[in-house]
């Protein structure tokens, strides 16, 4: 996703049909008002959700997640429930160490930096200087965590920092944060699954006041690497036909914001599974994937590859994405993140008329605040199907495969630092969101699939014909040695 700021700017567009547009019209017995749960619910299943510790793709929490989840939804009327396995080589986190002048406080390791000590002089690189094998071999290499609106724009930086310190023979690599020690303790970007050549650790303010560059620097992971098995959870809910609205979301994630969109896809399966038939046009599918932090196996993207095979048979409707839900925003301060009394901005993607319709009114009829429709989050290329490929998260995987999608995400500062735990989450904005949510599912259930779907049509048709098209490479599992 953009920058928070250029949300807002983008989103001004938007303002005025959120504000004039009427709430979503839906039976009485159909209405999710009174039957999706509660803000004290909500909180409580985060709380259960963020309670399985670190969910590091793969690792024994995350399947004990994925199991609680499966228990949950395999419980409910109707559903049908079944998984995909992916095999990956799996990174479980542990404790980072380090020693420069004596023990310096580690505020956790960078994920899937390599296991194992290693030492050298400690060297400063200011940003933007390149990490070289003139500057960096055999040395720790200190750099500041980049100096961006949000943290999460900062990944493309930390990872190729790390893919030029192994390329560059670099003993490891130390991140110093412009905020305390206790701000960022477990923080986890990037997330791209990507094994690193070197160690590398996070440290906070307090503990990078204590480095100086030429101290001969030990720096350490104890991580560990092994093959293992992960799965995505798909749940099926039959509706009066069999043609499919997709609601998804990951589940590997840290602490109370990434992720629980869990929380809020299983408030909406338990919600729609109580309805009367009637309600329900469509079938509703409800994938809670798998890969989002080991991103060669991310299990939305083989999803949308799935409905993109078989999207032009007439089985799919639409995908509707959702993630990081009801953030508070935080924002540096004095050398610390302090809340602002504020939402955090969201964007509400979506790649078609109806589909922005729906999302705008959805949001005007539950007062959800700082939130804009937007139809991408990356500069328009004409000539290529679609302009805008990025949704800001995992609904790009859908849109960029011409499923007509919707996504629903926010990009707050606590999104990697799980330190904020239930701070970070106003609930009642979150049950907001989640009956804006179900406001537009129930607006579209009955909608015919070609209105639903508007330019998309066009779009697969031109991209069958040879039109340029989005790319959909994953990750690699390994960084480049050279």
């Amino acid at each position: 996703m953009r920058p928070a700021r250029c949300i807002a700017v983008l989103g001004v567009i938007t303002v005025f049909a959120l504000q004039v547009a009427a709430p979503v019209a839906a039976s009485p017995d159909c209405s999710p008002d009174r039957a999706i749960a509660s803000a004290a619910e909500l909180r409580s299943s985060n709380a259960t959700v963020a309670g399985f510790g670190v969910r590091a793709t793969g690792s024994p929490a995350h399947e004990r997640l994925i199991s609680w989840l499966e228990r949950r939804v395999d419980r409910l009327p109707g559903v049908r429930v079944r998984s995909e396995h992916f095999p990956i080589l799996r990174w479980r986190p542990g404790p980072g160490l380090l020693l420069s002048g004596g023990a310096v406080p580690v505020a956790g390791a960078i994920p899937y930096s390599a296991p194992g000590l290693r030492s050298g002089e400690l060297v400063r690189l200011p940003t933007g200087t390149p990490i070289t094998a003139a500057n960096a071999a055999g040395k720790v290499v200190l750099r500041d965590f980049p100096a961006l609106d949000r943290g999460y724009l900062a990944e493309p930086v930390l990872n190729q920092d790390m893919v030029d310190a192994g390329i560059a023979g670099a003993a490891g690599v130390v991140i110093a944060f412009p905020f305390p020690h206790r701000q960022v303790e477990g923080y986890w970007d990037p997330h791209l699954g990507t094994h690193y050549r070197v160690p590398g650790v996070f440290v906070g303010s307090d503990a990078a006041a204590k480095l100086k560059a030429g101290t001969r620097t030990t720096i350490g992971v104890l991580a560990a690497r092994s093959p293992a098995v992960t799965r995505s959870l798909i749940a099926t809910l039959p509706g009066r036909g069999s043609e499919r609205i997709v609601l998804d979301t990951n589940t590997d994630g840290v602490g109370w914001v990434q992720e629980n969109g869990t929380v809020a896809l299983l408030a909406l399966a338990e919600h729609f599974a109580r309805l009367p038939l009637h309600c329900r046009p469509r079938t509703i599918e409800f994938v809670f994937a798998t890969g989002h932090l080991h991103r060669p196996a991310e299990g939305s993207e083989f999803r949308a590859r799935a409905l993109d095979a078989e999207y032009d048979s007439g089985s799919v409707a639409f995908a509707f994405v959702l993630e990081h839900l009801g953030t508070r925003e935080f924002l540096p301060s004095e050398g610390e993140l302090r809340p602002t009394g504020d939402a955090e901005f969201s964007g509400w993607f979506a790649g078609s008329p109806a589909l922005q319709q729906a999302a705008a009114t959805a949001l005007a009829g539950r007062s959800v605040d700082r939130s804009f429709v937007l139809p991408g989050s990356d500069p328009p290329v004409p000539g290529r199907v679609p302009p805008q490929c990025s949704f800001g998260g995992i609904g790009t995987h859908f849109h960029s495969h011409l499923v007509p999608t919707m996504a629903m995400i926010s990009g707050p500062w606590t999104l990697w630092a799980p330190s904020f735990g239930a701070s970070a989450v106003d609930h009642e904005r979150m049950r907001r969101q989640v009956l804006a949510a179900a406001d537009a599912v129930t607006a579209l259930a009955a909608q015919p699939r070609d209105v639903i779907a508007g330019p998309y049509l066009d779009q697969r048709r031109a991209r069958a014909a040879g039109a340029p098209a989005c790319a959909h490479d994953l990750p690699p599992e390994w960084a480049p040695k050279e």
